[in-house]
């Protein structure tokens, strides 16, 4: 049994608080352990290195050397705080002048840039594997067309090595396939939901998510998957966005697998665009 060191972000102890609960729950089905950060803060997401880099930097450094001291992977599921964390955990590795500069700011803490920075597809496809949870799927899900939304920010991650590749990401993809769900083809999985402008200029994210669900229904999608909470609460915001015209549901990629593995979806009753329909879309196998 693999134990990572969880560090939540704000979104998992708040508007994402069921994402949180169907990790946690989906994580624990294949022996994966999760050691929440001691202490964590706030790391900058997508906000604060527009403003200051190396208060960005700052930010994500703190979190980076408490779990230092774990020997653990860092595991991020927000793919904002993914992102900014292996951006300064590279930048920290590679970079004496600011690893030395970050480390005055955070003192007594001190980061040396020496953790590894999971994502949630990296955890599930490297540390339980796609023939372990293919062998696992106890509900036939083929009957549900899907569209992988990996968002903006998952893989494109400047001067990083990154997972997939950076424009064109699979990983996800194949890890719906194993479930048994049909994951369709589609133009836009890497589109801008709007990110944070639904706090400073909603109708940015209005049209930006609706782009995203238009053309999930022009592909016959039943539904998207995303394993990033900004993404996912935009996505689902829209009809509270004045959106009139048809919405399809939005999960996290975690409950797909609730739905393979026990039939239901524990958190359904948080989503805005009802889920409830997909269950009569799922059978025992």
């Amino acid at each position: 049994m693999i134990t990572l060191t969880y560090y939540p972000g704000c979104s998992m102890k708040t508007s994402s608080k069921f994402y949180e609960a169907s990790l946690k729950e989906i994580f624990s089905f294949y022996g994966i352990g999760l050691k929440e950060l001691d202490d964590w803060s706030c790391c900058g997401a997508s906000a604060a290195h527009t403003i200051d880099e190396r208060l960005a930097h700052a930010l994500s450094a703190r979190n980076i050397a408490v779990a230092e001291g774990e020997g653990n992977h860092f595991f991020a599921p927000c793919s904002a705080c993914y992102n900014r964390a292996k951006i300064t955990n590279d930048a920290i590795r590679k970079d004496a002048t600011l690893r030395e500069e970050v480390n005055s700011m955070i003192a007594p803490l001190q980061c040396r840039g020496t953790v590894e920075v999971k994502n949630i597809i990296e955890v599930l496809r490297d540390h339980v594997g796609l023939e372990r949870i293919a062998a696992s799927i106890a509900y036939d899900l083929s009957a549900i067309k899907v569209a992988p939304y990996y968002g903006c920010v998952l893989t494109r991650i400047p001067g990083v090595d990154v997972f997939d590749d950076v424009e064109n990401p699979t990983s996800m993809d194949d890890l719906l396939w194993v479930t048994g769900v049909d994951p369709v083809v589609w133009p836009y999985k890497m589109e801008c939901c709007g990110a944070s402008k639904t706090l400073t200029n909603k109708d940015v994210t209005t049209r930006l998510s609706g782009k995203i669900m238009d053309m999930a229904i022009s592909v016959g999608a039943d539904m998207i998957v995303t394993p990033c909470p900004l993404c996912q609460m935009n996505l689902d915001l829209l009809p509270y966005l004045g959106r009139t015209d048809k919405n399809l549901p939005v999960l996290f990629l975690t409950e797909i697998y609730e739905l393979a593995l026990f039939g239901k979806i524990a958190g359904g009753s948080s989503h805005i665009i009802p889920v409830d329909g997909l269950a009569d879309k799922v059978k025992k196998k």
